[in-house]
């Protein structure tokens, strides 16, 4: 059995287990961040005083199910009434935990979605706020407000770029998560947002300790298109050189797009100065594999396909 985790936020991240799940022999332990501010989290955050893990962490137990129907009724949100924009999955854990601890509506979830071996868990379970340091000098403190910095009117991102992140309070990880990093064979960056989503799993204390410790083989899923507000006029190596800062170790595998994607949605994608991460890549990197990762969804956005991301782990794991 192949002990293998999984760092990152919501939609990218869920990509990621969507695809490792149907590997097997492989136990996955799949860590999100604590500190989501925004939408349904946000709202039962600031009312009930729920905690910054709440959505992320439901969303990956949900793809790590097999069940279809429940998955689908789950991630059912609310439209309209006083619980519009409120899913299932957050209100059912959040009940769960208000009614019990975190280990028991982990637990209590974890049977419902028929997880397993597989385990989903927050980075930390201490309350602690996401901030940004600009290149202006100027912070922004909360998730939210860093995600969505690039619709302020006033934003120009030659100098509101982002310099790096930080919490506060500083906060260290939880025991099962640090142990799980000791314990992992492969670990595996998931696509997301940089600033918002992905580093702040890689900000607590001890983690980057635990990664060193494992002597895990890292495996970095490059995003297949730049952000606004967070990666604007990035190359693949800014993309790289950021995630191993945080690290504090360089990547062993770096899996980067190479399908081609339609014109119609890059132009949609080119309105909000989006462009493909790909182009920007070095081919002279023996680290990189280029794969088919690009797939349009329903809704005609750009996500990573899990087939693809299927067969790269499984190639890089025999």
């Amino acid at each position: 059995m192949k002990n293998v985790v999984t760092f990152g936020g919501g939609s990218g991240h869920t990509q990621v287990l969507l695809a490792l799940k149907n590997i097997p022999d492989v136990k996955i332990t799949a860590i999100t961040p604590s500190t989501d501010s925004g939408g349904s989290t946000g709202i039962l955050k600031d009312e009930y005083g729920s905690n910054g893990y709440l959505g992320d962490l439901t969303k990956c137990i949900v793809a790590l199910s097999n069940n279809k129907n429940l998955a689908e009724a789950l991630m059912y949100r609310y439209k309209g009434g006083p619980i519009e924009g409120h899913t299932v999955r957050n209100l059912l854990f959040f009940a769960l935990e208000k009614t019990g601890n975190l280990r028991s509506a982990l637990e209590v979830m974890s049977d419902i979605c028929k997880l397993g071996e597989h385990q989903v868990l927050p980075v930390t379970e201490k309350k602690t706020e996401l901030r940004a340091r600009l290149e202006i000098g100027n912070e922004i403190s909360g998730e939210t407000n860093i995600d969505n910095i690039a619709k302020n009117p006033l934003w120009n991102p030659n100098v509101h770029s982002i310099k790096s992140v930080y919490l506060v309070p500083s906060v260290s990880a939880s025991h099962n998560v640090l142990e799980s990093v000791e314990k992992a064979k492969y670990i595996i960056i998931s696509p997301g947002d940089l600033y918002s989503s992905i580093i702040p799993t890689l900000l607590p204390t001890g983690i980057k300790n635990s990664i060193k410790k494992s002597g895990a083989k890292i495996i970095l899923f490059m995003n297949i298109m730049t952000k606004q507000g967070e990666t604007d006029n990035y190359t693949a190596s800014d993309f790289i050189n950021n995630i191993e800062k945080y690290l504090n170790k360089k990547v062993d595998h770096i899996i980067c797009n190479n399908s081609k994607i339609p014109k119609k949605v890059l132009l949609s994608y080119s309105l909000e100065s989006k462009v493909e991460l790909s182009k920007f890549i070095k081919k002279s990197d023996k680290r990189v594999l280029f794969a088919p990762l690009a797939m349009v969804n329903k809704k005609g956005a750009l996500v990573s396909d899990p087939k693809t991301i299927q067969k790269c782990v499984a190639n890089i794991m025999r």
